[in-house]
């Protein structure tokens, strides 16, 4: 927490007046306070700083927080205020992620998209294009007339399910309008792992960490390498390296070709076990768009280096 502004969340919504809705693990959006509009206002919890995303008739001003005009430092009582205020707003989020995990858990969403599949063929297309074949139906692939969370805007579906149950569905937008590719199916819900079950594989001495969900389907469809994704390759929790039982010997993180230092960070979570995969283009597109194949993907794992 900044010792001038307290927490930045707080600092933004008592000072201008709007409401900030979380959208990943420490990264809120809302109305800018200059421009207006609905999400274009980012603002960074564990940094202070913010950022409106430019666009033709938005400011784009970016800075820190505890820099903006006017700004004085808090006194301890306010300091104490804002980290208690700060401790009920997180007990509230983890209530609502609790509620919203029901929800999901109780959803058949994911079938109904599905089924869009087989009954008209809408969204096929681009699975294939993809080139998703057998994981159209391992992974429950569909197609959505109106993502619940970008109402209007048809999306192509990914179920994250794990041990059974349903635990989000990422909406890939048919049409994305300049902020983001993917949404949630609801807002609350908390970052997941993708191709969860993976970790319980005990026939496998090799996981494979990737950096999105369609590079995970692409490679256990060609591969059959047990394997995990994140959703972005900020996204991987320290805590997470935890539930990768000893059984696997070697931890792989192949990430894009642009994000080799942030794929060093993860395998160094591994200690000797963790290795970095410098591959010449992404996952997906080594097998889809440049025809290789499990055992030219082998090699590249047989040469990855330590941390």
């Amino acid at each position: 927490m900044n010792d001038t502004i307290g927490d930045p969340v707080l600092f933004v919504e008592s000072r201008f007046g709007i409401k900030l809705r979380k959208v990943s693990r420490t990264e809120y959006a809302g109305p800018c306070p200059w421009c207006g509009g609905t999400d274009r206002f980012h603002v960074w919890r564990d940094r202070g700083n913010y950022y409106c995303r430019p666009n033709p008739g938005h400011c784009a001003r970016a800075g820190w927080l505890d820099e903006l005009d006017d700004v004085k430092p808090l006194t301890e009582v306010e300091r104490l205020a804002a980290r208690v205020s700060a401790l009920e707003r997180r007990a509230e989020e983890h209530e609502a992620r609790l509620s919203a995990l029901e929800k999901m858990h109780k959803s058949s969403a994911h079938l109904l998209y599905h089924k869009n599949l087989a009954d008209t063929g809408a969204g096929a297309d681009y699975w294939l294009a993809e080139g998703m074949t057998s994981a159209i139906l391992r992974h429950k692939l569909g197609y959505c007339e109106s993502c619940p969370t970008a109402p209007g805007q048809a999306s192509y579906t990914i179920p994250v399910m794990y041990d059974g149950k349903l635990w989000n569905i990422r909406h890939r937008l048919a049409s994305p309008n300049g902020s983001g590719k993917y949404r949630p199916h609801m807002a609350g819900l908390p970052s997941m792992i993708f191709n969860a079950d993976d970790l319980r594989r005990k026939d496998a001495h090799e996981l494979l960490i990737l950096e999105g969900e369609k590079k995970s389907m692409i490679v256990t469809q060609e591969t059959g390498r047990a394997n995990i994704a994140v959703m972005g390759m900020q996204n991987f929790k320290p805590e997470w390296a935890a539930k990768v039982g000893p059984w696997f010997r070697t931890v792989y993180v192949a990430y894009d070709p642009d994000a080799t230092e942030k794929a060093a960070q993860v395998a160094a979570l591994f200690g000797a076990r963790g290795r970095v995969v410098d591959l010449p283009v992404k996952a997906d597109d080594f097998f889809v768009r440049y025809g290789g194949t499990a055992g030219q993907f082998a090699a590249h794992l047989a040469s990855a280096r330590a941390v």
